[in-house]
C-alpha cells in the first residue's frame, strides 16, 4: 500500500547487472502497479507498470520528480485482475513482456546496475511470487 506517491519494495543489490524479473501483479484501486529493475533507491530505477487503467509504460526515474516514460501502449486492465510482468535488462537493453507478450525492446545507458523492486503508486496492489532469473553476460561465456 502507499497512501502518496510511489513506494518500492526492494530487494537485491547495486552490483547485480543482467537478469530478468517477474512477477504477478494485481493491482488494487491504484493509479499504477508494476515491477523493478536496475533499483538504486526510490528515484533511481527502469519500471514497467500498469497505469491509469488504460496503457502499460516502461519507465526510467532518474532523481527528478518524476519518471520518464520511455515507451508506452495501450493496454486495458481492471482492478483485481492478475497480470504476469516481465522485465528483462541486459547491458543497455531493456525488453519487457506482459501476459507473455512482448510489449517493449529497447536501448538504454542511464542505469548500468541495481537491484529489483513491486512498484505501487498510490492505492494497493498484490503479488504472490516474485522470480530473479541471472542471464550470464557475454564476458562470462569466454
Amino acid at each position: 500500500m502507499q497512501n502518496r506517491g510511489t513506494g518500492l519494495l526492494i530487494q537485491g543489490a547495486r552490483e547485480w547487472r543482467d537478469y530478468a524479473v517477474t512477477a504477478d501483479v494485481t493491482p488494487h484501486l491504484a493509479e499504477a502497479a508494476g515491477v523493478a529493475a536496475r533499483v538504486q533507491g526510490l528515484r533511481r530505477y527502469y519500471a514497467l507498470r500498469l497505469a491509469g487503467r488504460r496503457r502499460v509504460e516502461l519507465v526510467r526515474h532518474l532523481d527528478g520528480p518524476a519518471p520518464l516514460v520511455l515507451a508506452s501502449r495501450a493496454y486495458p486492465w481492471e482492478f483485481g485482475d492478475t497480470h504476469q510482468l516481465r522485465l528483462r535488462v541486459t547491458g543497455s537493453r531493456i525488453t519487457a513482456q506482459v501476459d507473455g507478450e512482448p510489449l517493449f525492446d529497447l536501448e538504454d545507458t542511464a542505469l548500468s546496475c541495481g537491484g529489483v523492486a513491486l512498484l505501487i503508486e498510490q492505492g494497493r496492489t498484490a503479488t504472490q511470487a516474485v522470480q530473479i532469473q541471472p542471464i550470464p553476460s557475454e564476458d562470462d561465456a569466454s
